[in-house]
């Protein structure tokens, strides 16, 4: 449409609500406020008005398996659903209680969303794109001293001696519970004297309590660790009893996939109280092999690889205060 032909259209709507406006005086009928004669913009009944329906939109063309479906994209359903904010209402989300990293995640899935909603046309622009998520307080490592070592190993050698084995892969190797959950044994390799770290088993996103799915690691690359003397006693001695190529290194007293939240909680935590070490969460191993790989004088590169890092970026901002520590200068008193 030219400027000539909105000119006129423009004209004509005037002339029209003129003209209304005179029949409605003749008959009595007139609105002094002028609202009757306002123009009402149509809407397009099929456009989205809140964030749930945009988001049913959205979600509904995805390509993305129910599994995926049932992690993040659940949780964050149910929030929108709970608050039903309008389409351009932002001001809900300074009333989530979430820590900060569930806090990311579900803000990056509805950005995601109302990306695609730009691009559909459904809005003019993604105002999630400019709310800035809190920072975590930044927690300090505190990795167990070798005394605190020999004592949760001695507690459980004392009360769960079936775990005993699991807890000290963990020291030895600072892999990740769900990567020590799913070693199988194709994976020790005894005539290379080497532990290959493949994949993992973590939780199955759909959180069906025991159910774990077999994934590959979290940074997706494979590690070859080599056993030291009492690691290599230690699988040796497991194995030979209900050795299967296939099977699982370490198992549940009553067989199966270990539990990583059931075993913090029924044994974990009862041998670190019984034994006085203050809490700290299983994954805490890790960092203790970390943080005594560093001590032993383990170079960065080193202790990225045992770690399963692609780069010497998380080992450095997490353990960076422990390398090369320089010492305070001497400054005379008198």
């Amino acid at each position: 449409m030219n400027s000539s032909e909105h000119t006129v259209n423009i004209l004509g709507l005037a002339e029209a609500i003129a003209t209304q406006i005179e029949k409605d005086i003749q008959a009595g009928h007139f609105d002094p406020i002028l609202k009757s004669y306002c123009l009402v913009p149509k809407t397009d009944p099929s456009k989205p008005k809140t964030l749930l329906e945009l988001w049913d939109l959205w979600v509904a063309s995805l390509s993305v398996s129910e599994r995926t479906l049932a992690g993040h994209y659940r949780y964050t359903r149910s929030m929108i659903t709970k608050a039903n904010p309008k389409l351009l209402d932002i001001t809900w989300v300074s009333r989530w209680a979430l820590a900060p990293r569930t806090f990311r995640d579900r803000l990056s899935i509805i950005r995601s969303c109302c990306t695609w909603g730009v691009t559909k046309g459904y809005l003019d622009t993604n105002l999630y794109e400019d709310i800035k998520p809190p920072k975590g307080d930044k927690t300090e490592v505190k990795p167990f001293n070798a005394e605190e070592v020999l004592k949760i190993l001695a507690g459980f050698k004392d009360r769960y001696p079936h775990y005993l084995p699991f807890v000290y892969f963990m020291f030895a190797t600072g892999c990740r519970t769900s990567e020590a959950i799913g070693l199988t044994w194709k994976s020790v390799d005894f005539m290379k004297n080497e532990i290959i770290i493949r994949d993992s088993l973590p939780k199955d996103p759909c959180g069906n309590g025991y159910t774990r799915v077999r994934k590959e690691t979290k940074t997706g690359n494979v590690r070859y660790l080599n056993m030291t003397v009492e690691l290599r006693e230690l699988l040796l001695a497991m194995r030979t009893t209900g050795y299967i190529y296939n099977g699982l290194v370490f198992k549940a007293p009553q067989g199966g996939t270990i539990d990583a939240d059931n075993f913090r909680e029924r044994y974990w935590i009862p041998v670190l109280d019984a034994q006085g070490v203050p809490y700290r969460k299983p994954y805490t191993t890790r960092h203790t092999m970390a943080s005594t790989a560093i001590e032993q004088g383990t170079p960065v590169t080193g202790v990225a690889y045992l770690l399963g890092h692609t780069d010497t970026t998380m080992v450095m901002k997490t353990y960076g205060h422990m390398i090369n520590r320089p010492n305070l200068p001497d400054i005379p008193i008198s």
